[in-house]
């Protein structure tokens, strides 16, 4: 089980490797960096709660960030996930670790934006993407998800979405402007990519690195001799990309791809 942070200003994140951590382990060495990049600068910043952020990215499109709670055991540590406004509400991307953010980026959605959270799609298995599930399922929503995350969330004990028929195959391309991939295995076995094609962001999920990563992170449940191949084959299928937000750290420059195949790469084992 992944197991929280504390905000030190309202655009500052704490860089860290990619989760799950398990009670006792140490996240990787980290340090404080500006959400912003030579790309991208944070606007619209608004602090929900104490473990809850969002920033604006493009219009109509925001990236959340959440913070691990004291029970994961794994110090702090935030995830990134998205949410889309669309014409008849809105549609989140990963959850928050539990509930309680999931809840308060609904209720943020609804009563700021006037565009309730109408859908969500997780992007993988671990409890930083579908620990909220169980709080929008409450309010209604339909959380998505390719059948593998299925399969390993409720193996794990997490909360599972519903599966998405033929995503292992092919990408799910939405009318509300989104596209989500599987393109193999990489940080875990099922991890997901969603593509922005009006805004030409790119959410790599815990796939992909920021752009100012120095560690792999935890590859606990990764397969690192797969990873970059995958991450190689997002790149082909997105060249337009001109933004990236990784699953852990800040929104970064289209060589966050490249970076992260090479980094991938440095563990990968040698034939």
């Amino acid at each position: 089980m992944m197991k929280r942070m504390g905000m030190a200003m309202a655009a500052s994140v704490l860089l860290a490797g990619c989760a799950p951590m398990r009670q006792g382990e140490a996240p990787a060495a980290s340090g404080v960096m500006s959400v912003g990049s030579p790309v991208y600068a944070p606007r619209q910043v608004r602090q929900l709660a104490a473990d809850v952020r969002v920033a604006r990215v493009a219009p109509g499109l925001w990236v959340h960030t959440t913070t691990a709670p004291p029970d994961q055991g794994i110090g702090a540590y935030p995830a990134n996930g998205m949410l889309l406004e669309t014409a008849d509400g809105s549609v989140l991307i990963d959850t928050g670790w539990n509930d309680a953010q999931a809840r308060t980026l609904m209720a943020w959605a609804r009563d700021a934006l006037h565009r309730p959270v109408r859908r969500a799609v997780v992007t993988h298995y671990h409890d930083d993407r579908t620990g909220g599930i169980n709080a929008l399922r409450g309010a209604g929503v339909e959380v998505r998800g390719l059948a593998l995350t299925r399969e390993l969330a409720l193996r794990e004990g997490n909360p599972a979405p519903d599966s998405v028929p033929g995503l292992a195959e092919r990408p799910w391309s939405d009318p509300a402007g989104f596209e989500v991939r599987y393109a193999g295995p990489g940080h875990t076995r099922d991890n997901v990519v969603v593509w922005f094609p009006a805004q030409h962001l790119l959410f790599g999920g815990c796939m992909v690195k920021s752009d100012t990563a120095t560690t792999v992170g935890n590859v606990r449940d990764a397969d690192v001799a797969a990873w970059p191949r995958t991450v190689a084959s997002v790149r082909a299928a997105y060249p337009a990309v001109r933004l990236v937000v990784p699953g852990h750290g800040r929104v970064s420059a289209p060589d966050a791809l490249t970076h992260t195949e090479q980094l991938i790469g440095t563990k990968a084992p040698r034939g």
